[in-house]
C-alpha cells in the first residue's frame, strides 16, 4: 500500500470519464451506485476509490488483454438505492453502452439482487461492490448456471451476524457486559441489507437464551425514532442492534437514544464507518460498538500511509468505504490482468483462484458462493468502540487496539 498506491488526481486530471462507449483501446467497465439519495455519501466515495484504482493501474500502463494493451474506463450511473433505477441503469450500460464488464450494485443488496435479473441475458461479466445481503449468494448458489460470472467483492451478512454476537459473547465472559433479563431489541432499515443482517443475528443470540423483545423496520433514511424509543424506554433491552446504510439515521438514532436516557448496549452496523456519522452525532456516539471497522488510521501504519496518500490526491480525507472500495476494484483489475480476456467465463476462473491481499484483507473465496471468505487468515469483521470521539478496535483480539469501555 505505501509504494505507487496512487498516481493521478481524481476528476479530470483521472483519465477516467464519463464518455459513452469506449473504443478498441479502452475496457469499458459500467458502474452502478447512489450518487443520490440517503446512501449518496457512500456511494460518492466509492466512486472515487474506483476512479483511483483505475487511474493507478493506467499510470502503470494499462492491462494487456487479448494481446493488446489497454487502458481502463469506468462508466458511472446512479441507482439513488432503488432497484428499478438500478435495472435501467443496468440496461444502459450494457446495451447503449456497450461496457465489457459491469459492476452494480456498489452499495445496496437490494439493487444489486435486481441487476442480477439482467445481466445474464447479456453474457458479461458483473460483480457487486459492498452489498452483504447473503440473498445474492442464494441466488448464486441456486441457479450456478445461470449465475455463473456473477461474483461478490464483500461478504455475506452472516458475517456480520457472527461478529455482533460473538464479540458480544465474549464481553459477557469477560465479565464486562451484565445483560439483567437477556432481552435485545433491533432498529433496522427496511431493505435487504437491513432485514437479511437482523435475520441471521436473531438466531444465534435465541439460541443462547436470549428473547427478541421487538423489531423495528423503518424506511430507509428516517430520522424520526421517538415512537420506537418509547417502545424501547418501556420494555428496557439490555442491547440493541441497529442496522442502517444511511448514515444521518444513525446520527438521528443516537442522539434520540442519548435524549431518551437509554441504557441499554448499542451495537450499530455499517452507518458508523462514515466520517460525517462522528462529526453530526458527538458526545452521544461516545461509549457505541460498531462494525465493520475496516479502516483504523489512528492506530495502523498501513492505514494511515493510505489515508495521507489519498487525501493528498482526492483532496478529501480517507474513510472506510474509500479503503473498501479501493480494495475491490484493484481485485477486479488484478483478476482482469490474470485472466488477459474480458470473456466472463475466464474471468470467473480468475476470481476463483483470488489470492490477493489489501487494507482491509485477504480476497480468497468460497467458489460456491462466490463470496470472499472471513476470518483472521482473510477478511476480519473488526467490532469498534467509540471512546471519548474515536474509534478502536475492541474485538477480536487479532486486531484490538483498546479495550472495552462500560457506558457510564
Amino acid at each position: 500500500m505505501r509504494s505507487r498506491i496512487f498516481a493521478y488526481a481524481l476528476g479530470a486530471t483521472l483519465g477516467v470519464t464519463l464518455a459513452t462507449t469506449a473504443p478498441a483501446a479502452e475496457i469499458a467497465i459500467g458502474v452502478i451506485g447512489p450518487l443520490s439519495g440517503p446512501a449518496a455519501q457512500s456511494g460518492i466515495s466509492m466512486r472515487q476509490a474506483y476512479e483511483a484504482a483505475a487511474a493507478q493501474v493506467n499510470k502503470d500502463g494499462g492491462i494487456k488483454v487479448d494481446g493488446a494493451q489497454k487502458t481502463i474506463k469506468l462508466i458511472f450511473e446512479d441507482s439513488a438505492s432503488r432497484p428499478e433505477v438500478g435495472v435501467s441503469a443496468a440496461q444502459k450500460l450494457l446495451s447503449r453502452d456497450k461496457v465489457d464488464i459491469l459492476v452494480g450494485d456498489s452499495i445496496a443488496s437490494s439493487v444489486t439482487l435486481a441487476i442480477m435479473e439482467v445481466v445474464p441475458s447479456f453474457g458479461k461479466f458483473a460483480m457487486s461492490g459492498q452489498p452483504v445481503s447473503i440473498e445474492i449468494a442464494k441466488k448464486i448458489q441456486s441457479d450456478p448456471k445461470r449465475f455463473a460470472n456473477f461474483w461478490k467483492s464483500s461478504f455475506n451478512s452472516d458475517a456480520y451476524a457472527q461478529a455482533v454476537f460473538a464479540s458480544t459473547k465474549e464481553l459477557i465472559d469477560a465479565g464486562s457486559f451484565k445483560p439483567k433479563s437477556k432481552k435485545i431489541a433491533f432498529v433496522v432499515e427496511d431493505t435487504d441489507y437491513g432485514k437479511s443482517n437482523a435475520e441471521y443475528t436473531i438466531p444465534l443470540f435465541e439460541k443462547d437464551g436470549w428473547k427478541v423483545s421487538s423489531k423495528e423496520v423503518v424506511a430507509l433514511g428516517h430520522a424520526d425514532f421517538y415512537p420506537q424509543l418509547s417502545k424501547l424506554r418501556a420494555d428496557e433491552p439490555d442491547m440493541i442492534v441497529s442496522i442502517f446504510t444511511s448514515v444521518n439515521s444513525g446520527i438521528a438514532l443516537v442522539k434520540q437514544i442519548q435524549e431518551q436516557g437509554l441504557k441499554s448496549l448499542h451495537m450499530a452496523v455499517y452507518y458508523p464507518i462514515r466520517p460525517e456519522f462522528l462529526a453530526g452525532a458527538g458526545s452521544a456516539a461516545n461509549g457505541l460498538l460498531w462494525t465493520p471497522f475496516f479502516f483504523d488510521p489512528v492506530n495502523s501504519a498501513q492505514h494511515k500511509a493510505f489515508a495521507a496518500e489519498f487525501k493528498n490526491l482526492a483532496k478529501v480525507a480517507g474513510n472506510g468505504d474509500h479503503a473498501q472500495g479501493y480494495c475491490e476494484m484493484m481485485l477486479l483489475l488484478n483478476n482482469l490482468k490474470a485472466a488477459g480476456t474480458v470473456e466472463p467465463a475466464k474471468l470467473s476462473e480468475a476470481f476463483a483462484k483470488s489470492d490477493t491481499k489489501c487494507a482491509i484483507g485477504r480476497y480468497v473465496y468460497d467458489t460456491e458462493l462466490h463470496t470472499p471468505r472471513i476470518g483472521a487468515d482473510y477478511i476480519p469483521i473488526p467490532i469498534a468502540q467509540i471512546q471519548n470521539g474515536t474509534s478502536f478496535a475492541i474485538w477480536p483480539s487479532t486486531v484490538a487496539t483498546a479495550k472495552f469501555k462500560p457506558v457510564q
